[in-house]
C-alpha cells in the first residue's frame, strides 16, 4: 500500500508529480471561486458560478497543463539526482505560482483590470506595491491548500500510469486553451503576465526615441495644386472613387490591359494625372486609413487596432470646416472594424449591404455560399437615386468591390463576350494574351466595373454639384489575382483627379502615395478657402506636388498585409526583406549601382516599424487624452468586467440576443449595458440599435428612443424593424402625425410587410378619433359661448 512516510529519503515517481499538480489545479479553483465571490459581493457580476467561471476553470486547467509540461522534465531529472529533490522543488515552485497568481488575482479584483506587459507602471498608478504585504497570506493558502489536495488524491494517479500518454492530455488540454476567447475575467492572471511581458522583451524593434510623439510635426500647407484649379466661392464637392483592386496594369499611360477599362484611361486625358502612384496598402480596407488619413498601419491595419487612437483624418478636417460627409459600400462596412473606424471619425453617413432595398441585386454567393453584397452599379445608381442636395460643399467616399474575386457581376455573359471581342480586334499576343484567356471573369469585371464609374460621372453631370466637384479616382491596390512583375507591382494604382474646374489637364511625375492625398487637399483647401487646419499634424505624407520624379529622402512604407510591413521606399531605392533595388522609370525595380546605403535604408525602415508599433500601441499620433468633439469610448472597468461575464466571443449577434433576452426579462440597465458595449465594437449593429430604442421606449423615455430610431432609419432605410419600433414610439407618446413622412419613406423603399401596414394604420385612426374628439369639444365649446352671449 502506498503511503507517505519517510518523505525525506525514498524517490519520487510519476504518480506522485501528478498528484501535486493536480492538487495544484484544485487550488486554481479555488482561487476562481474567491474571484468570483469578490466581483459578486462588489455588485460587479451577477452570480458567483456562471459561464465566465467555468471558461476560468479551463483556463486554469491549460495553464496547469503549460506548467506540468514544463516541470515534469525538472522533476525528472532531479529526483535521478536525489530522492525527493525533484519533489520538493516542484511543491516550492507551484506554492509560489499559487500565491503570484493570488496576487494577480487580487489585483484584478480590486481595479478590475488584469496586469499585462508594463505592470511596473500599472502598479504605481493604482498604488498597487501594497499588494506585495499580501503574499504571505497567498503562500499559505497555497501551502496549506497543496497539502489537503495532496492527501485527498491519493489514489486518482491510478487512472494514468505512463508518462507519454500524460504529457499527451497534457498538451492536448493546453491546445485546447489557445482556442478558447480570453477575457480579464476568466483569464489565468499569471499566464497573461508572463505572455505579455515575454512579447514585450523580445520585441526587438522597440521604439527607442526620445519624442513623446515622434510622428508629430508643423504642418506646412502645399499650395501644388492651386494653380490647376478655377475656384468658386465655395469650397468644391468631393467625390473619392476608390476602385478594389485596380491597379496601374488597367489604368495608366503604360497599363498592359488598358484595353478593358476604356472609360477611366479615356478620362485620364481630362484629368491631373499621377504615372507614379503607390497604395501604401496590399489590402482594401487598410487602404482607407491611408487615403484619409494618411496614417500608419499598426500590427494589423489601422482599422483593428483594438485601442481608441487620436488622429486626425479628412474627415476631421472637413467636419470641423462645414461639410456633409458621407461614405457608400456595396458590402459588410463591419468587416475589419472598417465601420466602427468611420464611425469614430463622425461620418455623417455611412451606407453598406444593409440600406439596399429589394430594387437592388446583390452579387451571386461564391463557392462557400457568401455574397459580398451589391454590385458597383447598385451602389453608384443607389447613390443617384437618393441624391439630396446640401447647403453646403460635401463629400462622398465610394468603396467599390466588383473587381474582387469572386468577379461576380450583373451581366456577366455579355461582358465575357466583350472580352472575346476585345481579343480578336487588339494586338493581344504571347503570355498577355493566355493570361487573358484564363481569367475571362476577371477581365469581364474590369470592362463592367470601368462602366459603372462612367455611368456615374455621366449622371452626376446632371446634377448642379457637378460643376463644382473633384473627383479623385484611385484603386486600393493592384489586383493579387493575377501575376505581379516585382514587389513593387502589388503598390502600382493609378491616380486621377478630374473636375470641371480643372483649368486644363497635366501629367504631374512625382512618386507620390495614398498617403500622401490628404496632406495636398489640405494644403489646397487651405490656400484656396482659407479653410482652417492643425498647427501640426501626424500624416505621414507631404503631398502630391513636388519637382522632379524622386524626392530626396521621401519616406513611403508599404503595408504588404496583416502583420508585414515588408517593403519601405526612401528616395529612390526600395529595401523588400534584406532586399536592396533602385526605382527606375515607370517604377521598375533593377539592382542598385552601389549597396553603400543599405545599412542606412535598413536602419531608417526598422525606425519606423518601431515607431509605427509605438503611436499606435501607446496612442502616441497626437497629444491629448481625447480630441475635442471626439465620443468617449471606453467602457467603465467594472462594467467590463459583467459584460466580459456574459459575453465571451466575436459573435456580436450572439451578444445581441443576450441583451435582447435581458431586456425581456426586464434587466433593461444591464441590456443597455451590453448594447453600448456592441455598438462601440460593431456601430453598424442594426438589431442592437433598434433594441436600444424600444428598450428607452420601454422605460418611456420617448423622445431619447426617437432620436436613436430616426438615426437608424437614416442608416438602415430598408430596415422594417427599425421602421416598426418608430411607429410604436411615435403611438405611444402621441406623435402619431410623425408617421405621414415614416409612410413615405417606407413606400420610397419598397418595404412590404403587413406589420407596417397595420401600425401606420393604427397611427392614422388614432389620429382620426383625435380629430374626432377635438372637433366635437370645440363644437360643444363655441356652442356654449353663444348660448352665454344670448
Amino acid at each position: 500500500m502506498q503511503t507517505d512516510i519517510n518523505i525525506g529519503t525514498k524517490k519520487r515517481n510519476l504518480r506522485d508529480f501528478i498528484r501535486l499538480i493536480l492538487a495544484f489545479f484544485l487550488c486554481l479553483c479555488l482561487m476562481s471561486l474567491y474571484q468570483n465571490t469578490r466581483l459578486y459581493w462588489a455588485g460587479v457580476l451577477d452570480g458567483v458560478i456562471n459561464k465566465s467561471f467555468l471558461l476560468l476553470v479551463v483556463h486554469h486547467l491549460g495553464f496547469t497543463s503549460l506548467s506540468a509540461l514544463f516541470l515534469v522534465f525538472l522533476y525528472k531529472f532531479l529526483e535521478q539526482i536525489k530522492a525527493n529533490l525533484g519533489f520538493k522543488t516542484v511543491v516550492v515552485l507551484l506554492v509560489l505560482l499559487l500565491g503570484v497568481e493570488g496576487l494577480l488575482t487580487k489585483y484584478y479584483v480590486d481595479n478590475y483590470e488584469i496586469l499585462g506587459a508594463g505592470y511596473t507602471e500599472q502598479l504605481k498608478r493604482n498604488n498597487g506595491l501594497s499588494l506585495f504585504y499580501y503574499l504571505p497570506v497567498f503562500l499559505f493558502f497555497g501551502v496549506v491548500a497543496m497539502y489537503l489536495f495532496y492527501r485527498a488524491t491519493t489514489n486518482i494517479y491510478d487512472l494514468i500510469s505512463r508518462m507519454y500518454p500524460f504529457t499527451i492530455i497534457l498538451f492536448s488540454l493546453f491546445l485546447a486553451t489557445l482556442i478558447t476567447r480570453k477575457n480579464p475575467v476568466n483569464e489565468n492572471k499569471t499566464q497573461h503576465l508572463i505572455y505579455h511581458s515575454a512579447e514585450e522583451s523580445l520585441d526587438f524593434n522597440k521604439y527607442e526615441g526620445q519624442e513623446e510623439y515622434p510622428l508629430l510635426k508643423p504642418f506646412e500647407p502645399s499650395a501644388g495644386l492651386a494653380d490647376y484649379f478655377q475656384y468658386k466661392e465655395q469650397p468644391p464637392n468631393l467625390v473619392f472613387i476608390i476602385m478594389d483592386g485596380v491597379g496601374s496594369d488597367f489604368v495608366g499611360e503604360k497599363a498592359t490591359y488598358k484595353a478593358f477599362m476604356p472609360y477611366l484611361n479615356g478620362l485620364i486625358n481630362k484629368s491631373l494625372y499621377w504615372p507614379h502612384n503607390l497604395s501604401n496598402t496590399g489590402e482594401s480596407t487598410a487602404s482607407i486609413p491611408s487615403i484619409i488619413g494618411s496614417l500608419p498601419f499598426g500590427e494589423e491595419g489601422f482599422t483593428n487596432i483594438d485601442e481608441k487612437t487620436n488622429q486626425y483624418t479628412l474627415i476631421d478636417l472637413l467636419n470641423d470646416n462645414e461639410f456633409h460627409t458621407s461614405f457608400h459600400f456595396g458590402g459588410n462596412a463591419s468587416l475589419n472594424n472598417l465601420g466602427k473606424f468611420l464611425y469614430e471619425e463622425e461620418i455623417d453617413y455611412l451606407s453598406d449591404r444593409k440600406a439596399f432595398g429589394p430594387q437592388y441585386k446583390q452579387q451571386e454567393s461564391d463557392a462557400a455560399g457568401i455574397s459580398l453584397g451589391y454590385h458597383d452599379s447598385d451602389l453608384f445608381g443607389k447613390w443617384l437615386d437618393d441624391f439630396q442636395s446640401t447647403d453646403g460643399p460635401r463629400i462622398d467616399i465610394f468603396l467599390t468591390q466588383s473587381t474582387r474575386s469572386p468577379f461576380h457581376i450583373t451581366a456577366e455573359d455579355k461582358y465575357k463576350d466583350r472580352v472575346e471581342e476585345i481579343l480578336a480586334y487588339k494586338q493581344i499576343e504571347g503570355r498577355d494574351r493566355r493570361l487573358i484567356e484564363k481569367n475571362r471573369e476577371i477581365f469581364a469585371s474590369l470592362l463592367y466595373a470601368d462602366k459603372a464609374v462612367g455611368d456615374f460621372i455621366e449622371g452626376y453631370k446632371r446634377k448642379s454639384e457637378f460643376y463644382n466637384t473633384v473627383f479623385i479616382i484611385t484603386g486600393s491596390h493592384n489586383l493579387r489575382d493575377l501575376p505581379q512583375l516585382d514587389y513593387l507591382d502589388r503598390y502600382r494604382v493609378p491616380l486621377l483627379m478630374y473636375s470641371p474646374i480643372l483649368k486644363s489637364p497635366e501629367r504631374i511625375g512625382s512618386l507620390v502615395s495614398h498617403a500622401d492625398i490628404l496632406p495636398e487637399l489640405a494644403g489646397l483647401l487651405n490656400a484656396t478657402h482659407n479653410i482652417k487646419i492643425p498647427e501640426e499634424v501626424a500624416w505621414l505624407g507631404e503631398g502630391l506636388v513636388h519637382k522632379g520624379f524622386i524626392k530626396e529622402e521621401k519616406t513611403i512604407p508599404l503595408y504588404r498585409h496583416r502583420k508585414n510591413i515588408q517593403e519601405y521606399i526612401k528616395g529612390n531605392l526600395v529595401i523588400s526583406g534584406n532586399s536592396l533595388y533602385e526605382i527606375g522609370v515607370n517604377l521598375s525595380l533593377f539592382d542598385p549601382k552601389s549597396s553603400q546605403e543599405k545599412e542606412s535604408i535598413k536602419k531608417s525602415f526598422q525606425e519606423f516599424k518601431a515607431i509605427n508599433t509605438y503611436v499606435t500601441q501607446k496612442n502616441k499620433l497626437l497629444p491629448g487624452n481625447e480630441l475635442e468633439g471626439k465620443p468617449a469610448l471606453k467602457d467603465n472597468k467594472s462594467d467590463l468586467v459583467w459584460i466580459n461575464s456574459v459575453f465571451n466571443s466575436d459573435d456580436y449577434d450572439n451578444a445581441y440576443k443576450t441583451a435582447r433576452d435581458l431586456a425581456i426579462a426586464g434587466e433593461r440597465e444591464r441590456a443597455l449595458l451590453l448594447c453600448d458595449h456592441i455598438l462601440k465594437e460593431v456601430p453598424g449593429h442594426a438589431d442592437t440599435e433598434v433594441l436600444k430604442g424600444r428598450i428607452y421606449a420601454w422605460n418611456k423615455e420617448y423622445s431619447r428612443a426617437a432620436v436613436i430610431l430616426e438615426k437608424a432609419i437614416k442608416k438602415y432605410p430598408v430596415y422594417a424593424d427599425a421602421y416598426s419600433a418608430l411607429l410604436d414610439v411615435y403611438f405611444w407618446s402621441d406623435t402619431n402625425y410623425k408617421v405621414a413622412e415614416l409612410k413615405k419613406l417606407i413606400r420610397k423603399h419598397r418595404i412590404g410587410n403587413e406589420e407596417l401596414s397595420n401600425k401606420i394604420k393604427r397611427a392614422e385612426d388614432k389620429m382620426k378619433q383625435d380629430q374626432t374628439l377635438f372637433s366635437s369639444e370645440n363644437l360643444g365649446y363655441l356652442n356654449f359661448e353663444e348660448d352665454g352671449y344670448e
